[in-house]
């Protein structure tokens, strides 16, 4: 810290001017005497009042540059003139054109319904059902006559032979000269024996020999021949087709059924063990629903299944018995399988997904209305019209459970024994709204 000196003269004893270090003792020799009192040492605060301005300078300048504060945003909707559906409009009816309608009104009714849940199955074949016919050794395979050639989708008997397989002979070195030394082997064998068959019959017309000895002879003759037509038969087949055998195994039809696929053609050569064709019963298939096992315990387990083509909307479904299959189950997905069995006459493809409608354990209690007195807005929305006193009547939302003859099932609705109406729905609607709707 430093002191001020108030002459501003040039110090001889300090090479600044005007100043003096604070705890300086000295004093400025250019002074008059009357300044060599009080007033000469006196110390004055000027770095305090320095820092106390540069700090209010700051302050001022931060809150003169401080962005004002925003003002708060628009909200990003906004509704106005919103009508609950409890204030819907009603329709008010003159006598006369209630008559004209022919309006017919229905109390709204509870009942006890089983509780169902449609979930996606998928059409399998049985276990067991399904048989793959494999070659049992290393051939070619061959069209057997006149049998078409297989295509899938073919039905067969059991019995049926539809493939003929010509095993393959392992390969040897010097094949053809092994065959053309077994046929000269047995040409001379057979030389040996003609000639051996001619001298016993000398002997015997000239009385030396015996019957039996020719005998011996014509036996030993015949093998030898035989051997010899082998070996030529052998060198023949040899010289064709080096690796087929002389024999050949016939591929029947295990059971009764259609083929479902072929893998071979005639021609192919095959290895040992190569599947060939695989035959399907003709019996009813499965479907398979996978469940989520917290809901496999709710479901029914002896209660028959209703299974429906899937995006058709117009059938009726067919009932699948359930059955006990293998047990299956997906740890990735979290769910179990169960198996119903479809009836024969049932027109589903293995492999085809459709919609299975389970019964549940508990039973539920479900409001019940005709199904002519259910009208939908475009927003595919189900609505009825309940009467609230003569010649008025409100549009009330309902939602659709499911189809139960000409009721339709809802689990939301107007109270029981609330009157609706069953017939002229759809004129009250299109009153409502215009006769474009």
């Amino acid at each position: 810290m430093r002191r001020m000196c108030w002459c501003w003269t040039p110090c001889a004893a300090w090479r600044t001017r005007g100043f003096a270090p604070l705890n300086s003792k000295r004093t400025c020799a250019a002074r008059s005497p009357s300044w060599t009192g009080g007033w000469a040492n006196r110390e004055w605060p000027m770095n305090r009042h320095v820092r106390l301005a540069a700090v209010a300078g700051v302050v001022v300048s931060c809150l003169a540059c401080r962005d004002p504060k925003p003002a708060p945003a628009p909200p990003a909707a906004s509704v106005s003139a919103h009508v609950a559906e409890a204030s819907l409009a009603t329709v008010t009816l003159q006598p006369q054109a209630e008559a004209r309608l022919a309006l017919r009104v229905q109390p709204v009714e509870k009942r006890k319904a089983p509780r169902r849940q449609v979930l996606g199955g998928e059409v399998v074949v049985p276990s067991g059902n399904a048989l793959v016919v494999t070659a049992p050794v290393a051939g070619g395979v061959a069209a057997e006559g006149a049998t078409p050639a297989l295509r899938p989708g073919a039905p067969v008997k059991r019995g049926d032979v539809l493939l003929r397989l010509v095993p393959l002979a392992t390969v040897d070195r010097d094949l053809l000269a092994q065959a053309r030394r077994a046929v000269d082997a047995a040409a001379a064998r057979d030389e040996v024996a003609a000639g051996r068959l001619a001298r016993t019959e000398r002997l015997l017309r000239d009385g030396a020999g015996t019957e039996r000895a020719v005998e011996e002879a014509r036996a030993e003759r015949a093998v030898a021949r035989s051997e010899l037509e082998a070996a030529r038969t052998r060198m023949e087949l040899v010289s064709r087709s080096p690796l087929e055998s002389d024999v050949s195994l016939r591929i029947r039809a295990p059971r009764d059924g259609v083929l479902r696929q072929v893998s071979v053609a005639p021609g192919q050569s095959v290895t040992a063990g190569a599947p060939l064709f695989e035959v399907v019963g003709v019996t009813a298939n499965w479907v398979r629903v996978p469940l989520f096992v917290d809901e496999a315990p709710r479901v029914k387990p002896d209660v028959p299944a209703r299974v429906h083509a899937l995006l058709s909307g117009r059938d009726d479904g067919v009932e699948a018995l359930p059955v006990m299959g293998p047990p299956s189950a997906d740890p990735v997905s979290a769910t179990v399988d169960r198996f119903y069995e479809l009836p024969a006459a049932a027109r589903f493809a293995p492999g085809q997904r459709v919609a299975v409608s389970l019964h549940l354990e508990e039973d539920a209690e479900l409001l019940a209305v005709p199904a002519s007195a259910v009208v939908y807005d475009a927003l595919g929305g189900a609505w009825v019209y309940a009467r609230q006193q003569d010649h008025v009547y409100a549009r009330v939302r309902v939602d659709v459970v499911r189809l139960e003859g000409t009721d339709l099932l809802l689990g939301r609705g107007p109270p029981e024994g609330t009157p609706v109406v069953a017939v002229g729905a759809a004129e009250l609607f299109g009153t409502e709204f215009g006769a474009g709707h």
